[in-house]
C-alpha cells in the first residue's frame, strides 16, 4: 500500500516537472517570437535592403561604394562626427564639474541646480532648440532684437542656424547624462582620500584633479561615450538648427532619402551601417570601460556628508553651475511660453499682445492637436506597459535562470541600446510597409517601434529589481505546489510594484519626447506630439508649435506626477499596515 502511494506520488512529481517545463517552453517560444517581429525582422530588413540597387532591385554592393564617394553623401557623415564630438568635449567639461560642485561641495542652490539639470534630461531637445530659435534666429530672435535696439549695430550677435549654435544646443541637452553619472560616483566615493591631500597641503582644485577625477574616471569616460552617441543620432536638433542652411548630418541625410520620389530606401538602409557600426564599437568600449573599473578604493563607504568649503569661490561657482540650469531649461521655456501666449511673437512679449488663443485652438479647436494628444499619452503608456512586461519577463527567466535559452533572449533584448532611434524607424518601415504584416500608418506600428526601441531600459530596470530579491521565498511557494506563474504573480511581482512603477517612468518619459523614433511612421491620423510639433514648425506657425510644445511637457509632467503619488500613496499604505501590525 505504501509502496503504490510513493509511485503516485512519484508520478505526480513527474507529470508535474514536465508541465513546468512545457509551461517554459511555451513561454520561450512567444518571447522568441515577439522579439523576432521587434527586433530581428526591422534589423534583417535593413540588411537584405542594403545590398539592393533602388533602380533595379538587384543585389548590388553599390549602396557602399556611393556613401564614401560623392560629397553630398560623405559629407553629413563628416559633419556628424565633427557635431558628435564636440558634443561630448563640452557636456564633458560642464558636466563632470557641475557633478562635483552639487555633489562634494558647499556652493548654494544645489538643489535647484540639481533639480533644472535633471528638467533638461526630461526636456526634449529638439523643443530646446525651438526655444532657441525664439531666442537667437539672426532676424528674428529676441536677444539679437534687443543687441541691435541697444548696440545701434545692423548685424545679429547670435546666430542659432549654424554648427556652433547646433553643438551648443545639443551640448545643454547632453550635459545631463554625465552629469548623472559622475555624481553618483562622486557621492558613493570615500572622502577619506580627498581629507588627507587637503591635509599634506593640497588645494580644492589641485584635490579636485589629482583625486577625484581620477577615480571617477570610470564614470566620465561612459558620460563621454554616451554623449557622442547622442550628438551621432539626434535628429530634432539637427533639423530645426542645420536644415535651413542647408548643412546636413546622417540623421537628416536619412529623412532626405524619404523626400524623394520614390524614397530610396535601399540607399537609406546602407547609409544606416555606418551609424550602427560606429554606436556599436561605442557601446562595446563603455561595456569595456564599466567592467574593467580600474580606477577603486579599498576598504568600506567612507564618511558621507561633509562638503568642500569654497570660501569666496562660492559665487563664482554658482555662476558656472547655472550655465545647464539657465540655458536648457529657464530661457527656452520662458521664451516658448510667452510666444504660445502672444497674438503674433514678432511683437514681442507686451501686454496688448497677450492671449489664450493658441491654447484653446490646440485643446478644443483643432482635432489634429486633440489626436496627437491622445495618441502621444495612449501610445507611449501603451509602449511603456508592454516594455515592462516584457522586461519583466525576460530578466526573470534570465536571473533565475529558468531556461537554457535564456542567454539568447537577454542578448536579443539588449541589442536595441546600439540602434539609433531613426535607424529602427527606417528597419520598421521596411519591415512592416509589405505583406503580410502592412501595418504603416497605424497605431501598432508605432507602438512596437517605441517597444523595441526603450525595451532595454525596461529590461535592465526589472533585472536590477530582481537581482535585489531573494529567491527563497519563490522556492518555497514551488516546494508546496505553486505554478511558475502563480509563485510570479503572488509573490516576486508583489515586491517589485515600486521599482516597476519607476522602471515603467523612465520609458513613459523617453517615449513622450521621442521624434526620430516616429518620424517615418507616422500618418496624419496617428500623429503623436513630437511629430505634429515637427510639421508645425515647418509651417512656420511658431504661436501654434510653442503651445503644443508647452502642452507636451504639461502632459508629461502630469504623468509623472500622478505615477509618482500613485508610488508614495502604496508606500505610505504599507507603513501604515506594518505599523499597525507592530502593535499588539
Amino acid at each position: 500500500m505504501a509502496s503504490s502511494r510513493s509511485v503516485s506520488a512519484a508520478r505526480s512529481a513527474s507529470v508535474g516537472y514536465r508541465c513546468h517545463h512545457a509551461f517554459r517552453l511555451i513561454v520561450l517560444v512567444i518571447l522568441l517570437a515577439v522579439l523576432a517581429l521587434l527586433i530581428v525582422q526591422p534589423l534583417g530588413w535593413i540588411v537584405f535592403n542594403s545590398f539592393h540597387d533602388d533602380v533595379t532591385g538587384q543585389w548590388t554592393l553599390r549602396n557602399y561604394v556611393q556613401i564614401f564617394t560623392p560629397t553630398s553623401l560623405w559629407a553629413p557623415l563628416f559633419n556628424s562626427l565633427v557635431l558628435a564630438t564636440a558634443v561630448a568635449v563640452i557636456s564633458t567639461l560642464l558636466g563632470v564639474p557641475l557633478a562635483w560642485l552639487v555633489a562634494r561641495t558647499d556652493m548654494p542652490m544645489r538643489g535647484f541646480v540639481r533639480l533644472f539639470t535633471m528638467a533638461a534630461f526630461v526636456t526634449p531637445s529638439f523643443i530646446g532648440a525651438l526655444g532657441w530659435i525664439l531666442l537667437a534666429a539672426p532676424n528674428s530672435g529676441w536677444l539679437n532684437v534687443g543687441w541691435r535696439a541697444l548696440s545701434g549695430a545692423d548685424w545679429p550677435l547670435l546666430s542659432i542656424y549654424s554648427m556652433i549654435g547646433t553643438i551648443f544646443v545639443c551640448s545643454i541637452y547632453t550635459v545631463p547624462y554625465t552629469f548623472t553619472l559622475v555624481s553618483s560616483a562622486l557621492e558613493e566615493m570615500p572622502v577619506e582620500l580627498e581629507d588627507a591631500a587637503t591635509t599634506l597641503g593640497s588645494g580644492v582644485v589641485k584635490t579636485m584633479f589629482s583625486v577625484t577625477i581620477p577615480l571617477v574616471m570610470p564614470a566620465v569616460l561612459v558620460g563621454f561615450i554616451l554623449s557622442f552617441i547622442q550628438g551621432m543620432t539626434l535628429f530634432g536638433v539637427p533639423a530645426f538648427l542645420l536644415t535651413p542652411s542647408g548643412t546636413l548630418v546622417v540623421t537628416t541625410k536619412l529623412a532626405e532619402f524619404y523626400q524623394l520620389f520614390p524614397p530610396a530606401l535601399y540607399m537609406s538602409a546602407a547609409y544606416c551601417m555606418p551609424l550602427i557600426a560606429i554606436t556599436g564599437m561605442l557601446f562595446y568600449a563603455r561595456r569595456c570601460i564599466l567592467g574593467r573599473r580600474q580606477f577603486t578604493t579599498v576598504g568600506g563607504k567612507g564618511r558621507a556628508g561633509r562638503k568642500i568649503r569654497l570660501k569666496g569661490w562660492r559665487l563664482p561657482a554658482l555662476a558656472f553651475a547655472l550655465i545647464v540650469p539657465v540655458t536648457a531649461v529657464v530661457l527656452p521655456y520662458i521664451a516658448i511660453v510667452l510666444v504660445s501666449l502672444s497674438r503674433a511673437w514678432g511683437l514681442g512679449p507686451i501686454p496688448s499682445n497677450l492671449t489664450l488663443h493658441w491654447y484653446r485652438w490646440a485643446i478644443f479647436e483643432n482635432a489634429e492637436t486633440q489626436r496627437a494628444i491622445v495618441n502621444s499619452l495612449l501610445y507611449a503608456g501603451g509602449a511603456a506597459s508592454f516594455c515592462m512586461i516584457i522586461g519583466i519577463l525576460v530578466a526573470y527567466i534570465v536571473e533565475r535562470k529558468l531556461l537554457r535559452g535564456a542567454g539568447l533572449i537577454a542578448a536579443l533584448v539588449t541589442i536595441p541600446i546600439i540602434i539609433p532611434g531613426i535607424v529602427l524607424s527606417v528597419g520598421f518601415f521596411s519591415a512592416y510597409t509589405r505583406q503580410p504584416l502592412t501595418l504603416y500608418g497605424t497605431a501598432t506600428i508605432i507602438i512596437a517601434a517605441f517597444v523595441a526601441t526603450f525595451l532595454p531600459i525596461a529590461y535592465s530596470q526589472a533585472g536590477s529589481i530582481l537581482k535585489g530579491i531573494s529567491p527563497d521565498l519563490e522556492r518555497a511557494a514551488r516546494s508546496v505546489g505553486a505554478t511558475e506563474a502563480r509563485t510570479f504573480a503572488s509573490i516576486t511581482a508583489p515586491l517589485m510594484r515600486g521599482g516597476l512603477v519607476a522602471g515603467w517612468l523612465l520609458v513613459f518619459i523617453p517615449i513622450m519626447r521621442e521624434l526620430s523614433v516616429a518620424i517615418f511612421l507616422v500618418s496624419p491620423r496617428t500623429n503623436v506630439m513630437t511629430t505634429l510639433i515637427y510639421n508645425y514648425k515647418d509651417g512656420g506657425n511658431y504661436e501654434a508649435v510653442c503651445a503644443a510644445s508647452a502642452l507636451l511637457l504639461f502632459a508629461t509632467l502630469i504623468v509623472v506626477l500622478l505615477a509618482r503619488f500613485v508610488t508614495e500613496g502604496a508606500a505610505y499604505r504599507r507603513r501604515n499596515a506594518a505599523s499597525l501590525g507592530a502593535v499588539p
